[in-house]
């Protein structure tokens, strides 16, 4: 005969047993969006943080008809999995379904995309963002130091000036995008705090011809490496013209042998942006910034960005950097390209 206090531990373990079920069940994240990138990528979006263990199974996804999937990669963000797949057609619609999803979704690949970079859980790709501020003032004590971790950038009549790169090689490798004829227009968002004038100022922006790295400063000593007044690599590359002058007519960052010589940044000013006003954006466009990224997709090695500096101004401009801790106002690229590679017409022999 069973004795009674039996079956109570037993409804007992049941019932706990259960819950916890249940609420392992509820904690996993819901997916909230997937984009299809380019005919071989397509991007999940989850409102909670994965494992790797599970986001990186292929066999947790299922995309029909007939895809392969070949590789899955959890973001550091941890909220987002790239797929990597064999290569969808252009606005045919494919039905993704998970293990937590019965139904599934579908996604459509566009002829025309837009991705963004930065810092955050905001924009497509974040993680590969440098900015820093070359300052320039009489202190010689101070021309050694780094900047790389102040939460603003700034440019001003004195001649400080600051530093902005966007890494897209592993975006770009990863989604199979390596034609730079793809990319049909690039633009950069900038976020200025503080300026102390109505008058309109205006900035300008070359690209940078040296490798620089940001450093973790805050206007403190720069470690090895890190971008100052005297050099781009703290004691490892000086400035040919310190800091950061030399320029020569016709080196423009066009052509491969620019970079990494004589000079520090392009002759050539890619662009400008008029600033009036503090606490709202400004979105700086041109065709020679989208050259400019068509280069670097090209050639990923000589991706240094640009300078920012004021070109017309009596009073200081501050911008917010990546260290913001408002993500909403860190500099932002945006690109918008071709998912597919431009038809190759033979010439007739």
């Amino acid at each position: 005969m069973q004795k009674p206090y039996l079956s109570i531990i037993g409804i007992v373990f049941f019932i706990v047993c259960s819950s916890a079920i249940h609420c392992a069940i509820a904690e996993i994240p819901k997916l909230v969006a997937a984009t299809p990138l380019s005919q071989t990528a397509i991007q999940l979006q989850f409102d909670g943080q994965l494992q790797a263990e599970t986001a990186e199974a292929l066999d947790n996804y299922r995309i029909a008809p007939d895809v392969q999937l070949e590789y899955a990669l959890l973001d550091q963000r941890l909220n987002r999995v790239l797929l990597l797949t064999s290569p969808l057609e252009i606005d045919k619609d494919y039905r993704l379904t998970l293990p937590n999803i019965q139904t599934g979704i579908v996604v459509r690949l566009p002829s025309t995309n837009e991705i963004t970079f930065g810092s955050g859980n905001s924009v497509t790709f974040s993680g590969g963002l440098q900015d820093t501020t070359l300052h320039v003032n009489k202190d010689r004590k101070t021309r050694n130091n780094n900047a790389g971790a102040e939460p603003t950038l700034l440019c001003d009549p004195t001649g400080s000036v600051f530093f902005v790169a966007f890494d897209l090689f592993d975006a770009f490798e990863d989604m199979g995008i390596r034609e730079p004829t793809q990319i049909l227009e690039a633009t950069i968002t900038l976020h200025v705090e503080q300026c102390e004038t109505d008058a309109v100022q205006t900035v300008l922006f070359r690209r940078v011809l040296l490798p620089w790295k940001e450093g973790r400063g805050t206007s403190t000593r720069a470690e090895d490496n890190e971008l100052t007044y005297n050099s781009a690599l703290h004691r490892n590359l000086p400035w040919n013209k310190r800091p950061a002058q030399a320029m020569l007519a016709g080196i423009d960052g066009d052509t491969e042998s620019d970079y990494n010589g004589s000079e520090d940044v392009a002759h050539r000013i890619d662009g400008t942006v008029e600033i009036q006003g503090a606490g709202k954006h400004y979105t700086i466009k041109s065709e020679l910034l989208t050259d400019a990224i068509r280069f670097w997709v090209a050639n990923p090695d000589y991706n240094y960005g640009y300078l920012f500096a004021l070109q017309d101004g009596k009073a200081p401009i501050i911008f917010s950097s990546k260290e913001a801790t408002d993500e909403s106002l860190r500099p932002i690229l945006t690109i918008r390209y071709q998912t597919q590679p431009p038809v190759r017409i033979e010439a007739p022999k």
